[in-house]
């Protein structure tokens, strides 16, 4: 296998002149010598499984073996995994050469991909699969169901995928350096989910460096999560959010930047929702004309997000409803639909009204002439026991820069106009 000597020299090449560079320009991304460096990592390693495009054929190879010959991209990575050791106690990594087709799904009625085995790791080296399924969209290029101690790093999806990575009752996730375009899915079109759909909860899930565009839902979501690590995810032109955390604890998000997520709908560039919670910290969100910026609701509870960068929602810059023990720090949030932030409860009985929310260190305004934004802040009963605390809410509304109707609500120290 001499891929893993000659191209990791190249690309080795390419890290150590990345890095030089760094040194000496500094406008020079970060980000991309880290990625650079992640695929120099990946390259290196000893892949126990290759898969490779040779004349319009799949060849698939383990521990130096041909295993298959044919013309299906899925199918000539499902074999190289398949062939691995079954006994295996560490992760063995496969890779793949270069990019092709998916093909239409296999009839089955179910989803149609690669499945991840446990122990498995999967490196497309920035290649990519371009889905082009039926009507159907039952393509999911990348699957794990009840799987452990798993990895997919440095792919790239086209087509018209029905999820683009689906990961279910697993733990011990990592997914790192995808990248996702799919303006041709029509009925899901998902970029990637994580979730509890095989009876137990996913756990130990960390992702990073996620990049979707133009999907028809959301980019990101996960439902029924526990430890959840996301380094960096950025959104362009979803149909739903940028980032939806359903019923998921215990999870750390350094960014999330999303451009218009669901832009003149009700998602948000981030969202949580259904029972999400505790311990959950957001770092920074940066969201720009989605339908709202941020929105909490449904029960979720035990939230800070350290910092907001909010503009152009069509909807309010912020919604929390429904919703208990939550935190925006600081930030700014400009020139939205509605509201700029509202604290809201819907009194249906089926989840507690919002309760000890704290905004505070924010500014919130509308430059735009005429104004459209209404309030700066809005808080309506049955919500109570909240702290709206040092915001400027100067030129934030056309009816209010700050109004409070819940039952022991404390404002103080917040600038609003005269």
């Amino acid at each position: 296998m001499n891929y893993k000597f000659n191209k990791a020299s190249s690309r080795i090449m390419v890290g150590l002149f990345l890095l030089f560079m760094v040194g000496s320009c500094s406008s020079i991304d970060e980000d991309l010598v880290q990625q650079e460096m992640q695929q120099i990592k990946a390259s290196t390693q000893s892949a126990s499984g290759e898969v490779k495009l040779i004349d319009d054929t799949w060849h698939s190879y383990t521990y130096g073996v041909e295993v298959y010959v044919g013309t299906d991209m899925i199918t000539a990575i499902q074999q190289a995994i398949d062939r691995l050791n079954p006994n295996r106690r560490e992760k063995e990594l496969v890779v793949v050469h270069h990019s092709g087709n998916s093909g239409p799904d296999n009839g089955s009625g179910d989803v149609h991909g690669v499945y991840l085995r446990n122990f498995t790791a999967l490196d497309f080296l920035n290649n990519t699969m371009h889905v082009n399924d039926t009507d159907r969209e039952l393509i999911v290029p990348i699957i794990a169901r009840r799987a452990h101690n798993i990895e997919i790093r440095n792919f790239k999806i086209t087509g018209n995928p029905r999820y683009g990575i689906w990961i279910q009752s697993s733990e011990n996730v990592i997914i790192n350096g995808i990248n996702i375009s799919i303006p041709e899915a029509k009925d899901v079109g998902l970029g990637i989910r994580i979730d509890n759909g095989r009876g137990t909860r996913s756990k130990n899930v960390a992702i990073d460096n996620i990049y979707v565009e133009k999907a028809k839902n959301h980019g990101v979501e996960t439902a029924g999560v526990d430890s959840l690590t996301i380094g960096k995810i950025t959104t362009v032109d979803t149909g739903g959010c940028g980032l939806l955390l359903n019923g998921t604890k215990d999870a750390v998000v350094d960014l999330v930047h999303a451009t218009r997520a669901n832009k003149g709908g009700g998602y948000a560039g981030f969202r949580t929702a259904n029972d999400c919670g505790p311990n959950i910290l957001v770092k920074k969100v940066i969201a720009s004309e989605c339908g709202r910026g941020v929105f909490s609701v449904s029960g979720s509870y035990g939230i800070t997000i350290e910092e907001v960068d909010i503009s152009g929602s069509t909807s309010q810059g912020v919604l929390i409803e429904n919703t208990q023990d939550y935190t925006i720090k600081r930030g700014v949030i400009k020139n939205s639909g509605n509201q700029g932030l509202r604290i809201a409860s819907r009194n249906d009985g089926t989840y507690h009204p919002s309760r000890n929310v704290m905004v505070r260190n924010l500014r919130i305004y509308d430059d735009r002439t005429p104004m459209i934004q209404t309030h700066g802040i809005l808080e309506t009963a049955p919500s109570s026991h909240n702290r709206i605390v040092n915001n400027d809410l100067r030129n934030s509304g056309t009816q209010s820069s700050l109004e409070y109707h819940g039952e022991k609500t404390i404002a103080a120290g917040n600038r609003v106009d005269k």
